[in-house]
């Protein structure tokens, strides 16, 4: 049998290697970490995958490795073994070629293959001296940060209440001066760190992804086209419910800086004509420097598109994007194991700062965005009846199972599993509409997110005194689309991007503090936007292609 080293190394030569007893490593190792079931399922389908193609391209010669590691709370699966380079996503090529030709015979292969491509950021292929080397990160579990926030959430109320009910006030301006206060503004100065490069090469890396869109075939381009329209409704929707309900208290949170207000500059030029010529740097640094978020997001943009059309350099500049981009997609991942304390730390002044109205005000947020949630859920309906000719009471009759996983998992690319199924077997998609849809929209399509940017966004603004012109919402618009189909899938992502929404509006990145304790229980509602709107997306591309079996759809025992 396997050797073990440290009982966390296995050896064994390839000739005789086995694909069962290597998961079996694994699968021991993982629960020996504590590791949940949900990610080790994850881990385990990955590794499978993997283990097939390394054994597959191996020479024969010498031994597969297999090695679990745990460094900063993060678990590492390591696996490399002597053999032949070969394309990590190959039959990715199915769908690209001709994706209205796909046999139902070569899902399974598709399937497979967009998995892996779901979980690019955890997932490493690298081709060294002639050794294949791949990382497998198990990622944390969801359930287990939003346990530690809650607990962060409920023990930074009783701290508040203790510092403002019970203590001596000249006691509870130095815990409040000298630990609380500290504690929150560095890890906002960090979060700033990362803003900027994660939001940049996210977006370069997604666009050069795509190579040339035309490739994707009818079908590609009518799933994309519907991504962006559900997208722009969610957007625009937001935007008018928010301002019809306007939640929260002009300039309440000012008692967070004393007597300060926040300044704004009432005489920039925030016409639409202005924000598009401005869109455009006049160098390269600008945008990083001044945080300019459209110049940002321009660049990032022409750069993907750049990457893909200059010939024998693109694979090496792909490469290196990708590593920057899983630098600080890693770097935000270590600052967000953070939150608890930040919580923690928001919470008590809050408490101490604002008194209960402050909660008054946060409870009109949340209830806001559940709101808008239901609200946009109710679209997804009406489009599947207009556009789809299907039912919407069947629809979401058979979209229980998915909704729930997605609003319990808290990650899009977590429930993709679940929602391929729920399509394929309860709704009668076809596989060469969802096996492709489903990936790409747990990728691009975050209508829930956008949702939540506009709300966050004007509710801060508002909580801060800052006067958001209606000649700047264009702006705000489409920066918020952009930033959806770059949005990185990793924990901490939605408050980054949320901070170039406060960059923009010009509030301070420190009002993230006053909506960090409840972002990962809306967070939730957010994935199960989502996701729903990922399979309505699909039931309407399928409908009009003649590919959604109806049969299947209206039976009442696929449920």
């Amino acid at each position: 049998m396997f050797g073990f080293i440290n009982n966390k190394i296995k050896i064994k030569p390839v000739e005789t290697a086995s694909i069962s007893s290597c998961l079996e490593f694994i699968e021991s190792e993982l629960d020996a970490a504590g590791v949940s079931t949900r990610l080790k399922v994850r881990a385990e389908i990955t590794s499978e995958e993997m283990l097939v193609r390394l054994i597959e391209n191996s020479t024969g010669e010498g031994s597969i490795r297999i090695q679990i590691r745990k460094a900063l709370g993060d678990i590492s699966i390591n696996m490399s073994v002597k053999g032949r380079k070969f394309d990590l996503y190959a039959n990715e090529s199915t769908l690209s070629d001709d994706i209205d030709d796909v046999e139902d015979e070569d899902a399974q292969a598709v399937i497979r293959t967009f998995l892996l491509k779901a979980n690019d950021s955890n997932l490493k292929y690298s081709h060294r001296d002639g050794v294949n080397s791949v990382r497998i990160m198990t990622g944390q579990s969801t359930v287990s940060t939003m346990k530690l926030t809650m607990g962060a959430l409920a023990l930074g109320i009783l701290l508040g209440l203790i510092l403002k009910f019970a203590l001596p006030e000249t006691a509870c301006s130095a815990v409040c001066d000298y630990l609380l206060s500290p504690v929150s503004t560095m890890f906002m100065n960090a979060l700033k760190i990362v803003i900027a490069p994660v939001v940049f090469f996210s977006i370069v890396t997604c666009i050069s992804g795509f190579g040339d869109l035309s490739e994707l075939g009818r079908i590609g381009m009518r799933v994309m086209g519907m991504y962006l329209f559900t997208t722009v409704i969610a957007v625009f929707m937001a935007f008018g419910v928010t301002t019809l309900i306007s939640p929260g208290r002009f300039g309440a949170a000012l008692a967070m800086h004393g007597t300060q207000a926040v300044s704004v500059d009432t005489n920039v030029d925030t016409s639409l004509l202005s924000t598009i010529i401005n869109i455009i740097p006049s160098n390269f640094l600008k945008p990083f420097l001044e945080a300019n978020t459209l110049q940002l997001i321009f660049l990032a943009v022409l750069i993907g598109i750049a990457v893909g059309k200059i010939g024998e350099y693109t694979p090496v500049l792909t490469e290196i994007f990708e590593a920057c981009n899983s630098l600080f997609l890693t770097l935000t991942s270590m600052i967000a194991k953070f939150i608890p304390l930040a919580v923690l730390c928001s919470i008590s002044l809050m408490l101490v700062n604002l008194g209960g109205s402050s909660f008054l005000s946060l409870l009109g947020y949340f209830l806001t965005n559940v709101l808008e949630i239901f609200i946009m859920m109710a679209i997804y309906g009406l489009l599947v009846f207009v556009m789809g000719r299907v039912n919407p009471w069947i629809f979401f009759r058979k979209m229980k199972e998915s909704m729930l996983t997605s609003f319990t998992l808290s990650s899009s690319s977590a429930a993709m599993p679940t929602n391929i199924r729920t399509c394929t077997d309860k709704l009668g998609i076809s596989p060469k509409v969802c096996n492709f849809s489903i990936p790409l929209g747990a990728t691009i399509n975050m209508d829930g997110t956008c949702i939540s940017l506009v709300l966050s966004g004007l509710f801060l603004a508002k909580m801060y005194g800052v006067n958001v012109p209606a000649s700047a919402l264009p702006a705000l618009a489409l920066t918020i689309i952009l930033l959806s189909l770059g949005c990185p899938g990793v924990p901490g992502a939605g408050l980054v991007c949320l901070g170039i929404v406060l960059e923009q509006l010009g509030v301070p990145i420190g009002a993230i503090g006053l909506v960090i304790a409840i972002d990962p229980v809306l967070d939730m509602f957010d994935t199960m936007s989502n996701t729903t709107g990922d399979i309505a997306c699909a039931t309407i591309t399928a409908s009009k292609e003649g590919l959604l079996n109806r049969d299947i759809l209206n039976d009442p025992k696929a449920i």
